[in-house]
């Protein structure tokens, strides 16, 4: 398969030059080639060139594209080229609260998003052990960090990420849901409530049972499971949070669950973490594999090569906010290869996305995926050592790596392996449009047309948007009977996509369930209990719950609005009927004023 240089433009080439170009005048090929010599200094001298060459073929071909802290920093001085980082979560002291403002600000400062778990911090109103008085709890240590996180953000620095998340069975859980979703505090991070025991809980919410809150067995007390799975439910129906980490999954599925406990997930519910660990990410554009309606496998796998070793690379020259976190990333080399356009991809093979061939589509597709990168890792195993502290017998005993074929266990137990987890899938929104705007992630398209309103200046204007995809297709005359957008799907739908890929992900899946404003509360209800098991995390989003408003308090409408297919066929043809006519009107070029 040939792949030609990609060039973006319109609003792809304007996302390039406002976020990733190093400098006013430098073109996507010159960033291309800046990537490349960045990560080819991890390999040796003589190799070093052939690496620039090979990163710079698929960079510039926009088969393959790195998470936006590496298209930014890469070439600077001390470059820090990782997105997210998970924090220390041992925070029952004043020096554990003090360490944990002091690394989410330096992490943040240099661009960082964290991710931070609670669970460790003993509840309030508890004693303290060697001093009068009570603790004031896990939340007011969440409100310290988001209020540290304002300066951070007034600094100029990259908008501050922060995942907060606590244990279902922490005693602050309650005043936790609250906080963020009725009192409209922790602004700055995104929450999720964390269950060790999911199947558990989710028993005692069918049966009505109750579940015990308590810290580290003390400050027990029951609440109705119903009771607090109720408020989780129409908290993530109303404003979008929180999300729910199934730590039971996470931690069954763990590749180092032989080292250590996973803490929580990056501010993205896409990998999950140890303590002081970070997120290395880069992407697979699905779309660019797609020839005559069938995808090249050979050309995807020797693109999942190049780029499990240009992310193993990035990790070798990043320059990290602190030493425990350098450290960390030497021991465990994790990394997070994921993919971006896939419904654009299954469109172009003339598949609905959410439908029973579409899904089958989707199922050898991600099988192939983990495949050939599982076996990459081991190759880069057998040249530069396994990851540090890999147990070739102990790594193939983790829930997920139970389900690979034969011939990986075996060539992992032979020759080790050079990453300790290798696949993800994140959202990919900037990354999605500097690569010709396609789909994000593994999300459906958001619509084939849609209305999208911005400010200019003091005034808001309404621009109408075509998917380039189904833009493509209408000027073809080629169907588009089979496009589908967000809101087309039913929750299920959603989840069902989801549930298939993560198992075949060997990190965890940032999925947003999409749901119109009118799909009643109990049908995301009862799809939530269904596929919370076989999901790592969930995030649900309704629409307009989550409201613009103007200068006066006004209550406008949201910055895109779906236009349904039909409607959207019609509006492209009224369009481009007048584009045709100006064209006809000025047969030469220039016209009569």
């Amino acid at each position: 398969m040939q792949f030609l240089p990609y060039q973006p433009t319109g609003f792809s080439l304007k996302i390039f030059n406002d976020r990733y170009a190093f400098t006013e005048t430098e073109t996507f090929s010159e960033a291309c080639l800046r990537l490349s010599h960045q990560m080819a200094i991890a390999e040796i001298p003589e190799k070093q060139k052939t690496y620039v060459d090979r990163f710079n073929q698929v960079l510039s071909s926009n088969v393959f594209v790195p998470g936006g802290r590496i298209w930014t920093n890469s070439g600077r001085q001390n470059p820090q080229l990782l997105n997210c980082f998970v924090l220390d979560p041992n925070k029952d002291s004043k020096e554990g609260w003090g360490k944990s403002a002091y690394d989410m600000i330096v992490t943040s400062m240099t661009g960082g998003g964290c991710g931070d778990d609670f669970s460790d911090v003993r509840p309030r109103g508890s004693q303290i052990g060697t001093q009068r008085g009570v603790a004031p709890g896990a939340v007011e240590l969440m409100r310290l960090i988001d209020a540290c996180a304002q300066p951070v953000r007034n600094g100029g620095q990259r908008r501050v990420a922060l995942m907060f998340s606590l244990d279902l069975s922490h005693p602050d859980i309650e005043e936790f849901l609250s906080a963020k979703l009725t009192q409209g505090q922790l602004t700055h991070a995104n929450v999720s409530v964390r269950s060790k025991h999911t199947k558990a809980f989710i028993k005692a919410v069918k049966e009505d049972g109750e579940i015990e809150l308590h810290w580290k067995g003390k400050n027990k007390r029951n609440i109705s499971a119903r009771s607090l799975w109720n408020t989780i439910v129409s908290n993530a129906y109303n404003s979008a949070e929180p999300g729910f980490l199934n730590w039971e999954l996470v931690e069954n599925e763990s590749n180092i669950h032989y080292i250590e406990n996973l803490v929580t997930t990056n501010p993205c519910g896409e990998i999950a973490l140890s303590a002081m660990e970070p997120c290395c990410l880069g992407h697979l554009v699905l779309f660019r594999f797609v020839q005559d309606g069938e995808i090249d496998y050979s050309a995807l796998g020797d693109t999942i090569r190049l780029a499990v070793r240009f992310l193993d690379n990035v990790l070798s020259v990043n320059h990290f906010p602190l030493p425990e976190m350098k450290l960390k990333s030497d021991s465990l080399r994790r990394i997070g290869l994921g993919t971006t356009s896939l419904a654009d991809t299954l469109a172009l093979m003339g598949h609905k996305y959410g439908s029973e061939e579409g899904n089958k589509i989707v199922d050898k597709l991600y099988r192939f995926i983990s495949k050939a990168a599982y076996e990459a890792s081991v190759l880069l195993a057998i040249e530069k050592g396994s990851f540090p502290l890999c147990h070739n017998m102990k790594h193939i005993e983790s829930g997920f790596i139970k389900r690979m074929p034969a011939k990986t266990k075996s060539l992992i137990v032979e020759h080790g392996i050079r990453n300790c987890a290798i696949l993800t899938q994140a959202p990919t929104g900037t990354v999605s449009i500097l690569s010709e705007n396609c789909s994000a992630g593994i999300e459906p398209m958001f619509a084939p047309a849609y209305e999208r309103r911005y400010w200019d200046g003091e005034e808001r204007k309404t621009e109408l948007v075509f998917h380039p995809l189904f833009e493509r297709f209408m000027k073809e005359g080629s169907s588009v009977e089979h496009f589908v957008g967000s809101r087309d799907l039913n929750v299920r739908d959603h989840m069902e996509v989801q549930k298939i890929i993560q198992r075949h992900v060997d990190n965890a899946v940032s999925k947003t369930i999409n749901i119109q404003q009118d799909v009643p509360m109990t049908d995301v209800e009862s799809a939530w209990l269904e596929y919370l098991p076989y999901l790592k995390g969930t995030t649900f989003y309704r629409e307009s719950t989550r409201g613009n408003v103007n200068k006066e308090g006004v209550v406008e409408l949201p910055p895109l609005t779906a236009i349904p297919l039909d409607e959207a066929k019609k509006r492209f043809k009224e369009s481009h009927i007048v584009a045709k006519e100006a064209v006809v009107d000025c047969p030469g070029g220039q016209c009569e004023l």
